[in-house]
C-alpha cells in the first residue's frame, strides 16, 4: 500500500509527457502544412521583383480550378515573356496543366524560346491542349540543335496521337527519336500501328546499342497478333537467338514463348529452336527460359492451330496507301471484314471532311472491332458541323457505354475537342 502513491505519480507523469508530445506534434504538423494563398495574393506575387516569388506563384496557379482558372490563365499568359527563363518554364508548364485552349496561340511563340527547358515544356503543354494546328511547328523541333529537345519532341508527338505526327516519326531515323518508334504501339488513341513493325525489326536486328535492340524487341512483343507479320516476326526472333549477348537471346526466347501464333510453320520453327536452346545454350538463364517456354508448346495447342483456317490476306491496296482511295471505295471498305486494318480506312474517310463521311462513321462506332470504333470516334470529333447529322449523341453514347476503355477515352477526347472549339477566342477574352 505504501508504494501505491508512487505508482499514481509515475502514471500521471507518463500521461503528462504523452500529452505534451501529442500537442507538440500537432502544432508542428499544423505549422508545416502549406497555407493556401488567395488568388489575388498569387496574382500580386506573379509580378514580384524576385524571380523565386514569381516561380512559386506561377506553380501554385496551376492548381486553380473552377471560376478562378480563367483568371489564372489570363495572368499566366501575360508572364510568358518573363525575362527569367526559369519563370517562363514554370509558366508554360502551368498553362499546360490548366488545359485552357485559349493559351494555344501564345504558347506556340515559346517553341522558339532561347531556353531548352522552355521549348520542351511548350511542346508538352501544346500536346496536353491537343493543339493539332501547332504540329508543323512542333515537327520542326525534331531538327533542334539540342538532342534532348529532339528526343522530348518525339516522345510528345507520340502522345499527341495525330496521324501526321506518326507518319513523321515513322520516317525519322536519327538515334534520338528511336524511342518514338518503340512507343507507336501505345499512341494517344491506343491504336496499334502495324507500320512500325519494319523500323522496329531494323532496330532489333541492326542497331548498335544493346538497349535499343532490347527495347525494340519488347515493343514488338506488345503489339499483339498481326496476321501478315507472324512469319517475319518469328524468323527474326529465331535469328536473335543466335546473338552473342545472352540478354538478347533471353528476350528472344521470352517473346517466342509467349507470342500468339495461328500458323503451324512458325509454331514448329519456334518449338524447334526452344528445344535446342533448352539443351545446349551456354547461359543458364536462357536454358531455363527456353525450358519454361516449352510448357506452352503442347500437343493440344498444336492440334488447335492445325484446325484454324489460314489468316485472310488483304485483297485491297496496302493500308499505307489508303489515303489515295476515293470516297466510294473508302466507305465500301469499312464493311469489308477481310481487311485486317479497316481502322485505317476510317481515318482516311474522316480526313476527307466530306459530309457523306459522317453517317458511315456513325455506323462504324458500332463495329465489332474496337480499333475501328476508336478511329470512328476520333473521326467524328473532326467532322463537327459537317453534314446534317449531330455527332454529339453518338460520341456521348460511346464515351459512356462502349465496352473498351480506349474507345471510351477517344470519345471523351473528341467531345472535349468539340467543347473547346466553341470557347471564345483569346483576343476577345484578353480585351
Amino acid at each position: 500500500m505504501k508504494g501505491l502513491p508512487i505508482l499514481w505519480v509515475l502514471f500521471a507523469s507518463f500521461c503528462t509527457a504523452a500529452a505534451i508530445v501529442i500537442t507538440v506534434r500537432w502544432l508542428y504538423h499544423r505549422s508545416a502544412k502549406p497555407r493556401r494563398r488567395s488568388l489575388q495574393e498569387l496574382l500580386k506575387n506573379l509580378d514580384h521583383e524576385r524571380p523565386t516569388r514569381r516561380i512559386r506563384a506561377a506553380s501554385e496557379l496551376a492548381e486553380r480550378s473552377g471560376p478562378e482558372a480563367p483568371e489564372a490563365v489570363d495572368a499566366l499568359l501575360k508572364r510568358l515573356s518573363d525575362p527569367e527563363p526559369e519563370v517562363r518554364a514554370v509558366v508554360v508548364d502551368s498553362l499546360g496543366k490548366l488545359e485552357d485552349p485559349r493559351a494555344s496561340e501564345l504558347l506556340r511563340e515559346r517553341l522558339y524560346d532561347d531556353s531548352t527547358e522552355v521549348r520542351g515544356l511548350t511542346v508538352s503543354a501544346l500536346v496536353s491542349l491537343k493543339d493539332f494546328a501547332a504540329l508543323p511547328e512542333i515537327v520542326r523541333l525534331l531538327d533542334d540543335e539540342d538532342w534532348t529537345i529532339r528526343a522530348w519532341t518525339a516522345s510528345e508527338m507520340v502522345r499527341l496521337g495525330r496521324e501526321e505526327a506518326l507518319e513523321t516519326l515513322l520516317a525519322a531515323r536519327n538515334r534520338e527519336v528511336w524511342r518514338a518508334h518503340l512507343r507507336l504501339c501505345d499512341a494517344a488513341l491506343r491504336v496499334v500501328d502495324e507500320r512500325a513493325v519494319s523500323p522496329l525489326l531494323i532496330d532489333m536486328r541492326k542497331a548498335k546499342e544493346l538497349g535499343v535492340r532490347v527495347e525494340a524487341m519488347l515493343a514488338l512483343a506488345s503489339f499483339g497478333y498481326i496476321p501478315d507479320e507472324e512469319p517475319r516476326l518469328v524468323e527474326n526472333l529465331v535469328a536473335s537467338t543466335e546473338e552473342d549477348h545472352p540478354n538478347l537471346r533471353f528476350h528472344a526466347v521470352a517473346m517466342l514463348s509467349t507470342m500468339e501464333m495461328r500458323r503451324i510453320e512458325p509454331y514448329q520453327q519456334a518449338q524447334r529452336i526452344l528445344e535446342r536452346l533448352a539443351a545446349r545454350d551456354e547461359n543458364a538463364l536462357v536454358r531455363a527460359a527456353a525450358r519454361h517456354g516449352l510448357k506452352n508448346f503442347t500437343i493440344a495447342r498444336e492440334r488447335m492451330i492445325r484446325t484454324l483456317p489460314p489468316p485472310p490476306t488483304a485483297k485491297a491496296v496496302a493500308p499505307v496507301r489508303v489515303e489515295m482511295q476515293d470516297l466510294t471505295t473508302l466507305m465500301a471498305n469499312l464493311k469489308n471484314t477481310e481487311l485486317p486494318m479497316r481502322w485505317r480506312y476510317v481515318h482516311a474517310l474522316a480526313a476527307t471532311r466530306h459530309p457523306k463521311a459522317v453517317v458511315p462513321l456513325v455506323e462504324a462506332t458500332h463495329d465489332k472491332e474496337w480499333r475501328v470504333r476508336a478511329a470512328a470516334a476520333r473521326g467524328l470529333g473532326l467532322l463537327v458541323g459537317i453534314g446534317d447529322t449531330d455527332v454529339r449523341p453518338t460520341l456521348e453514347r460511346a464515351a459512356i457505354e462502349d465496352e473498351h476503355f480506349s474507345v471510351r477515352e477517344t470519345a471523351e477526347l473528341a467531345l472535349a475537342r468539340i467543347t473547346s472549339s466553341s470557347t471564345p477566342p483569346l483576343g476577345e477574352r484578353l480585351s
